[in-house]
């Protein structure tokens, strides 16, 4: 069984969305208005991607979803 956990993403233009290819990140919903994006990845890779995503400098801010993700067989 895969474990998702949900993540929210605040970036400043959207350049940071080509930059988000190279991390395993199902992207769910972009509102390019209010510039963030909604997506999940696996729960194992989750802090590791936190991490290096706060420090890259299109991102503004990295947030766990408050929403439960149902397990994938």
């Amino acid at each position: 069984m895969v474990e998702r956990k949900g993540i929210v993403i605040y970036f400043q233009n959207k350049k940071a969305l080509k930059a988000l290819e190279k991390y395993k990140i199902n992207i769910a919903y972009v509102n390019q208005a209010g510039k963030y994006l909604v997506g999940y990845c696996d729960e194992t890779e989750f802090n590791i991607i936190k991490k290096e995503l706060k420090q890259h400098k299109l991102i503004r801010k990295v947030e766990e979803s408050l929403i439960e993700m149902p397990s994938l067989n």
